[in-house]
């Protein structure tokens, strides 16, 4: 049987490769790569889910402590090859881009030598076109009797042309350009998909704000900015609630479980610069976020994805007691989004020299894990009124200084504040997405649902005719709408030619039988 695939149409990627420009078309118009691209594309991506996304892991340590921190060496190369942030990563949007590339070549490779090889296909084929078919009948018949069986075509919406004593009934050709649409509507995809990559066109930041403060949005290029006005926390209260009782048994098992988390937020468009360098900022819009319902503003959403279950420290205070007298100086409060440097308190001076606000011990020295507030430690100096200065390094349940130093450090208090976490999402690329997915369904359903059917008949000496048949799919749907035809008017019953020869004629240079 004939190779059909094409029609024999003269395709470029099959010639003999002339220039590199020839094997760079054939590289990328072979199915073999196509698919090796695909299936490297599943691999990467099955790969990339093994340990979370960047965007998914705690905010408070860089992505490529926290990896090694968490999964060791595997969380270390995961890292480095860029798995955690797969979808922007270089290698993973250089295989998407080389298979669009791939679906183009094949499409052009493919698509115009078939559509010129349908458009000009002759109506009158050779014997050995016509035997090379799948269905082949040869036997008795008439020009009456295959008048009248076009006829008959025409009613089932075949379209029939005539050359002599031969006949072409085709119908639903539409569906051969099935797959080029798939490949169209997979193109506009990869494309929508790779213009995420630039930020025109894709945002997504995590914004750590502090209830009372106000930030500027990176997503936008700090042309906004939002105040975090109040966060609200609503537990499960299984006690208290009656609607939460019934919930009893499974809080107790997991502890306290967040029933609602929200954050009242206050939006502000950036309008100028102060002489200070601090932005003019004017009120836009109020309103709140959370979970699922997220706060709008142009093409911008702000999601309530996080919160701090630990509060950070806004400011601490603290008094300077001397020892032997009793007398206490103080208090002074130090901002932790500001401090100061020096603290005048009279008769003594106390002077900041280090600030920790995530503080740990680190090879035997003081160091801070996060820049957030949760665990502030401070190192001071004391200027004494007798001209000495004593050192001393105090935070949380921490209070170091010398045993001989006079005068004691003492906390006076402290004010907090919790902190959410907001997502800031654009997405310009969701319309081409759809219309890419829309189309990619198109050529699916065009493929699947409309066969492309073809029906030739001619005279085989004075007496006898020849009747093929080919459909690029379900042949023995044809058979059976054809078949109850032929046996109406007369003429030979074709049969199956696959159920009696397994191989495909080798010898298929030209499927196009002209005669």
């Amino acid at each position: 049987m004939l190779d059909m695939k094409y029609d024999g149409a003269d395709l470029r990627s099959k010639r003999r490769p002339r220039s590199w420009i020839d094997r760079v078309w054939s590289f990328f118009a072979s199915v073999k790569v196509g698919l090796w691209l695909i299936g490297l594309i599943i691999v990467g991506s099955a790969i990339g889910t093994i340990f979370p996304q960047e965007m998914y892991i705690p905010q408070q340590l860089p992505a490529s402590q926290y990896y090694t921190d968490e999964y060791g060496t595997p969380g270390t190369i995961y890292y480095t090859l860029g798995f955690h942030n797969l979808y922007t990563s270089w290698w993973y949007i250089t295989l998407i881009v080389m298979l669009t590339l791939s679906l183009i070549v094949v499409s052009i490779d493919r698509f115009f030598p078939l559509y010129k090889a349908l458009k000009n296909q002759p109506v009158r084929r050779t014997d050995r076109f016509m035997r090379g078919q799948r269905l082949i009948g040869e036997g008795k018949g008439s020009d009456e009797q295959i008048d009248a069986f076009g006829d008959a075509l025409k009613a089932k919406r075949y379209q029939v042309k005539r050359d002599g004593d031969a006949l072409l009934a085709e119908k639903y050709r539409f569906g051969r350009w099935g797959p080029y649409v798939n490949h169209i509507g997979l193109v506009i995809f990869f494309i929508g998909a790779m213009l995420r990559v630039f930020p025109a066109f894709h945002t997504d930041t995590l914004e750590w704000v502090r209830e009372g403060d106000t930030v500027p949005l990176e997503a936008t290029d700090d042309e906004y900015y939002l105040r975090n006005d109040q966060f609200i926390l609503e537990m499960y209260d299984p006690e208290n609630n009656a609607e939460d009782a019934k919930f009893a048994e499974a809080i107790e098992k997991a502890g306290a479980v967040p029933k609602n988390y929200e954050t009242e937020l206050t939006l502000f468009k950036k309008t100028g610069t102060n002489e200070d360098g601090s932005p003019q900022l004017e009120e836009v819009d109020t309103g709140s976020t959370k979970v699922n319902h997220p706060f709008k503003f142009e093409k911008y959403e702000v999601y309530q994805e996080q919160y701090s279950s630990r509060p950070e420290f806004l400011s601490m205070s603290f008094n300077v007691a001397d020892k032997e007298t009793g007398d206490v100086y103080g208090p002074f409060t130090v901002d932790l989004t500001n401090p100061e440097t020096t603290y005048d308190l009279g008769d003594v001076t106390v002077k900041l020299n280090d600030l920790y606000p995530d503080f740990e011990v680190k090879d035997g020295q003081p160091n801070t894990k996060s820049p957030r507030a949760l665990n502030p430690a401070f190192f001071m100096a004391i200027d004494t009124p007798d001209g000495t200065t004593e050192s001393n390094l105090i935070g949380i349940r921490l209070n170091v200084a010398d045993e001989e130093n006079r005068y004691a450090v003492q906390f006076a208090g402290t004010e907090m504040a919790s902190t959410s976490g907001l997502r800031v999402k654009s997405d310009s690329t969701y319309p081409v997405l759809i219309v890419g997915g829309i189309i990619f369904m198109v050529g699916i359903v065009m493929g699947m649902y409309w066969p492309h059917r073809r029906i030739w008949i001619r005279r085989h000496g004075e007496t006898d005719v020849l009747v093929a048949g080919f459909t690029n799919k379900n042949p023995s749907s044809l058979n059976r709408e054809i078949t109850p035809l032929l046996e109406k008017h007369g003429l030979p019953i074709w049969e199956d030619q696959a159920r009696f020869e397994k191989k495909t004629d080798d010898n298929s240079t030209n499927e196009r039988g002209e005669s």
